[in-house]
């Protein structure tokens, strides 16, 4: 490489007599020339910076907050999802301003301090009234149009065209006493967001809506029978949701019902099937795009085990259910493939959503498998490519796409870890001529028993023990369980999903309630679960847990989460954080749990001391966490309840803890305060603090009030914030035994049973 000096332009600019001097000197004056010229290029960027601080769009981070205080911002929390910093709201702070009172501003500010869809609606333009002859308003009716199913299905949601009477309740928060701040303040969350009334002159509804909708491309589809299908692979119910169009430049236009992730309604859809199909939803059968003319809308609930009877030559849809239902007069397709979108509060679990940030490929591999390709054509071909390989290998498994696999990895099909290996196991995207995978826009589905077994580790000649191998899982379903044996394997899960209960029925029940999805007889093996979402997690006392950001479900606060693998013994030393888990739990160390809700109860007689329950109380910490006041662990530092007497104020509202439902494991609008501000950043304890929802509500209580039209009054209403009703378990009667729990006494109960004076005589 050449390092003869380069003339510059300070340089250039010397008369040539003195440049053709010095290149006969050796060069000495254009070297000191070009240690000017660079810094005289760092002074000249400095210049240029310095002019683009007076410009918020080009600006330095730094800058930012002085601008906003140049024009009276007003700063609030700092969310993830809009940036490190608040640059589009400063900059539209003076398009605020020049719109201040009217329902754009409005909802332009409400969406870029919330990162979230929201919608303005003015209720008192839903007033019941005497109209004035000089303005005439037709389509404002006294009464209910009990034809219009479209309002009577939510009648008070926020697209309704119902109108009310006056109600002379408030819909601005009321007034309240505050607790001290040390004492947990048990009040629900709705009555510091909304009063009680709605339609009255100076009311504004703020909504917000919670879901995200995520995108599934030519997914093979499940097969319920010879005509009759899922969208959703697992083969369970799953409400369809739309896809909301890409974000509006500010202050375009008001939000429509088609600008959120709402579910789509079997009405809906039937009135205005074009706007749906084949853009949100799609069927292939048989490599053909099934058309428009072809599809109906109907309600496919299953009916003594069959769905409604479909008209000749049509395909039903049941987006409420997510289900197929081809007519007999058909043939019977032998390939459904299907395009759809499903809600969720975040990207947590298998989804199609970008998982590059978890994503560690191994240097150099040995194996590079394709799964589906020619030279790979199953997964167990490359799983059996990979335990060919020498010992201390690396290795990369690729599942393509949204495709769905049945597996049986066990005994001496299952991956082996050897010592110092590295296995990468993940769905990806192939996409390119060069292969190159995208983690996005891909979630494959897996159907049996994965069992990875480590390896013996060799002694090195100090005596010591080789280092373990490791395999990592991303992206993926899992409709069935991870086994792990042998000797201390290290496993990652990541972005996936492992199915409470193992599998779901076309009811979207468990077929295997209460049974572990993770477990076996390794000997110090090692599992990290990050963004995930799992059934009960069944291992030894030497084996280590660490789960982050993710669900524990073991169907029922009864029936034990983490505990040893006769779900009756100590279990794994276990490390947590920002999750939820639900089911007891019996550890024999937690090193530290942190941000986490333990929604755990023992049932009558049983044999556990207590719902959380650590052996080893000596060592580690709990901290910010809700667990049950009976609970026996280490050291606990600002827990919810603080005592006995306050556990009923102070307990977890989900708006439901059905695995599959849009709102799975959300905190309802009835959760105590102390829960929705309880984690020690002062957003919500479980496993969607991630997602800053708490921090989202507030900016948008706190800016939309200087926002607001005069003498007006805003309450905010989330969407979902009601907990779903759930299937309750009969009475009991004379004539009927007790149906007995799967994981307590013959007479306890999954749901919260009623309780009373009498209540045993029933």
């Amino acid at each position: 490489m050449s390092t003869k000096p380069t003339a510059g332009p300070i340089y250039s600019l010397l008369p040539a007599i003195f440049r053709t001097r010095d290149a006969q000197q050796g060069g000495q004056l254009q070297a000191f020339f070009q240690v000017l010229e660079s810094q005289s290029e760092i002074v000249r960027r400095n210049v240029w910076q310095l002019y683009n601080d007076q410009f918020i769009e080009t600006c330095a981070p730094w800058a930012i907050p002085y601008i906003g205080d140049l024009i009276g911002f007003n700063p609030v929390y700092t969310l993830a999802l809009t940036g490190p910093d608040s640059r589009a709201e400063v900059a539209n702070t003076i398009g605020y301003r020049r719109r201040k009172g009217t329902l754009i501003a409005l909802e332009q500010l409400t969406r870029d301090v919330s990162a979230r869809p929201t919608m303005v609606v003015e209720e008192f333009r839903r007033l019941v009234t005497n109209l004035s002859l000089r303005d005439v308003r037709p389509h404002q009716d006294d009464t209910a149009d009990i034809r219009s199913g479209h309002d009577l299905h939510d009648p008070r949601g926020p697209f309704t065209r119902l109108n009310h009477t006056v109600d002379v309740r408030r819909i601005a928060p009321r007034n309240r006493v505050v607790p001290p701040s040390t004492s947990p303040d048990p009040v629900p969350l709705a009555i510091t967001l909304h009063g009680s009334g709605r339609y009255n002159i100076p009311d504004i509804a703020i909504w917000i809506w919670r879901w995200q909708s995520f995108r599934i491309t030519d997914a093979p589809a499940f097969s319920i029978a010879e005509r009759s299908f899922f969208f959703n692979a697992l083969g369970s119910p799953t409400p369809l949701f739309q896809q909301p169009p890409p974000e509006l430049a500010p202050f375009t236009r008001l939000m429509s019902e088609a600008d959120v992730p709402e579910p789509v309604s079997r009405r809906r859809l039937c009135t205005a099937l074009s706007s749906f199909y084949p853009s949100n939803i799609a069927i292939v059968a048989d490599q053909v795009l099934v058309p428009a003319s072809q599809i109906i809308a109907a309600n496919l609930k299953p009916n003594d085990g069959a769905a409604c009877r479909v008209p000749s030559g049509k395909i039903a849809i049941d987006p409420e259910l997510g289900r197929i239902q081809f007519a007999d007069d058909l043939p019977a397709p032998s390939e459904v493939r299907v395009t759809y979108s499903y809600g969720a509060p975040a990207a947590i679990g298998g989804g199609p959503y970008q998982r590059a940030g978890n994503v560690i490929p191994p240097q150099s591999p040995l194996l590079h498998a394709v799964v589906g390709s020619a030279e790979f054509p199953t997964f167990a071909d490359a799983v059996a490519a990979w335990n060919a390989l020498p010992p201390g290998s690396a290795g990369i498994i690729f599942l393509p796409g949204f495709e769905s696999f049945s597996v049986n990895l066990t005994g001496s099909n299952a991956i082996q870890i050897t010592s110092n290996c590295q296995l990468l196991i993940a769905a990806a995207a192939i996409a390119g001529s060069d292969a190159t995978p995208e983690f996005n826009r891909s979630c494959v589905t897996l159907r049996g028993v994965i069992e990875v077994h480590g390896a013996p580790l060799p002694t090195l000649p100090d005596g010591t023990a080789a280092p373990f191998g490791q395999v990592q899982f991303n992206g993926f379903h899992i409709a069935g369980e991870l086994r792990i044996s042998g000797d201390s394997p290290c496993v990652q899960l990541s972005d996936s999903t492992l199915v409470p209960g193992r599998s779901l029925d076309v009811y979207g029940e468990p077929t295997e309630p209460g049974e572990p999805s993770i477990s076996g007889s390794a000997i110090g093996a090692s599992l990290c679960i990050n963004r995930a979402i799992t059934g009960p997690i069944a291992l030894l006392a030497s084996c280590s847990v660490r789960i982050l950001n993710s669900i524990v479900d073991a169907g029922s606060p009864y029936c034990p989460a983490i505990a040893g693998i006769d779900l009756a013994s100590p279990g794994p030393v276990l490390h947590i954080e920002d999750s939820t888990l639900i089911g007891r739990v019996w550890t024999s160390l937690m090193s530290l749990a942190s941000n986490t809700i333990f929604y755990a109860r023992l049932s009558r007689n049983d044999p556990w001391k207590a719902p959380v329950w650590a052996s080893r109380r000596q060592t580690g910490c709990v901290r910010f966490c809700w667990l049950p006041f009976n609970s026996i662990t280490p050291q606990q530092y600002e827990c919810l309840p603080p005592d006995a007497a306050s556990e009923g104020a102070l307990l977890p509202q989900f708006i439901t803890r059905r695995f599959g439902r849009p709102g799975y494991c959300l905190l309802a609008d009835n959760v105590p305060l102390a829960l929705w501000k309880g984690a020690d950043n002062g957003s919500q304890i479980g496993v969607y603090q991630q997602i800053q929802e708490t921090e989202a509500v507030t900016n948008v209580q706190i800016r939309s009030t200087e926002f607001l039209p005069a003498n007006l009054e805003r309450g905010v209403f989330l969407i979902p914030s009601h907990p779903e009703i759930e299937k309750m378990e009969e009475p009991v009667s004379y004539v009927r035994r007790r149906p007995a729990n799967r994981c307590g006494g013959p007479i306890d109960f999954d749901q919260d049973a009623p309780f009373g004076i009498g209540i045993g005589l029933l």
